[in-house]
């Protein structure tokens, strides 16, 4: 067995194609679209170099893969933070701690302090965690997924918990506090003077400059990321468009002013299509896309945003009031919401105080290098 460098566009297939064969025989999951995948890693290991890739091999076999960079991590107080994504392993040791023995010693020798993961590139709340909890159910749109004993593997190799990221789930048939979710709701939207509207697309830029202001407001010590910028912002709507309804994107505003008070953000659950798509674009494949996207009854609600001031106004009651309705609306009866930091009480106890439930668990983990 031996780690080699991911340098060209033939390994590069072999970094996608593995976990193929990793999860052949596991209904649950969902394979990444091969396309798009191979174009991001060419951009970031072959023009960008801003990313390294590691594979570990024995002869042709791939027994798994790892791809690091180096950026501020804000918990550990680091500008030098070597970061790891996209981690899977067959179930040995050996090869675990080979592989992300060397990505260590190469962060280290390019100045990290510390190695910390997982991570999606570009995108810190995208499939984030290593999941420990709620293996039961398929995943939902851009969480993780991976195999049982990644968490035990792991922690063998000396990595700790650093946080652990929750995800809520409600039966829409049945959630538990629902008539009080309508009268908490309208109260608050009545006593407080405030309105929930959907998306405008056409005055998003607007839409996108008040979800950008209630982020960056609500954005505390707790959140494991900055809010993104204006820009960054406006390419995540760009590039999810396909995947976005209007009616799943709520902003609260005030009656008086217009001012937005707080904002949820909830996606279909195109993961279930990207399974039957089986990670292809070709014509079958959008075939596939064109037809199962009409009959997704699966969401996910992947913001929830409430300006701290207007924190104990129901706002969030009435977001998610008002989501359940359009969610109920377009029929989908299952619907999770996440994730959380474990130790940022605010969301954490919205969602429970409409009567959410643990689904999932992930961890984030990290170690001094």
């Amino acid at each position: 067995m031996q780690i080699i460098t991911v340098d060209d566009k033939r390994l590069i297939r072999k970094f996608v194609e593995f976990p193929d064969m990793l999860y052949a025989d596991d209904p649950h999951y969902v394979p990444y679209m091969k396309a798009d995948l191979t174009r991001t890693l060419r951009q970031l290991l072959l023009r960008d170099k801003s990313y390294f890739a590691l594979l570990a091999v024995d002869g042709e076999r791939v027994l798994g893969r790892v791809l690091c960079t180096i950026s501020r991590n804000k918990q550990l107080d680091t500008d030098k933070c070597g970061f790891f994504s996209m981690f899977e392993c067959v179930h040995d040791q050996t090869v675990c701690d080979m592989m992300l023995g060397e990505a260590t010693r190469r962060l280290r020798e390019m100045g990290a302090t510390h190695l910390s993961g997982t991570y999606f590139p570009y995108d810190q709340d995208n499939r984030r965690g290593i999941l420990v909890e709620g293996f039961e159910r398929a995943p939902l749109i851009f969480t993780s997924y991976n195999k049982t004993y990644y968490d035990s593997m792991l922690t063998r190799f000396g990595l700790m918990k650093h946080a652990d990221t929750l995800e809520y789930k409600f039966e829409l048939a049945d959630v538990p506090k629902k008539d009080k979710v309508a009268r908490v709701a309208q109260y608050a939207q009545k006593r407080f003077r405030f309105h929930v509207d959907t998306v405008n697309w056409r005055q998003v830029d607007k839409d996108i400059a008040d979800l950008h202001t209630v982020m960056e407001a609500a954005t505390t010590e707790a959140i494991y990321q900055d809010a993104p910028g204006i820009d960054a912002l406006n390419s995540i709507v760009k590039n999810w468009r396909r995947y976005l309804e209007k009616d799943y994107i709520l902003i609260a505003r005030s009656d008086e002013t217009g001012e937005p008070l707080g904002v949820v953000v909830a996606l279909p659950d195109f993961f279930d299509v990207f399974r039957k798509m089986r990670g292809e674009t070709n014509i079958h494949a959008l075939t596939v896309f064109a037809k199962a996207r009409k009959h997704i009854t699966s969401a996910r609600a992947i913001l929830q945003y409430v300006i701290p001031k207007y924190q104990a106004m129901g706002v969030a009651m009435a977001l998610y009031f008002r989501l359940f309705q359009n969610l109920n609306a377009h029929g989908v009866d299952y619907v999770e919401c996440g994730t959380m930091m474990e130790d940022n009480p605010q969301p954490n106890d919205a969602i429970r105080g409409v009567g959410g439930e643990l689904a999932r668990r992930y961890r984030i983990y990290y170690k001094e290098i």
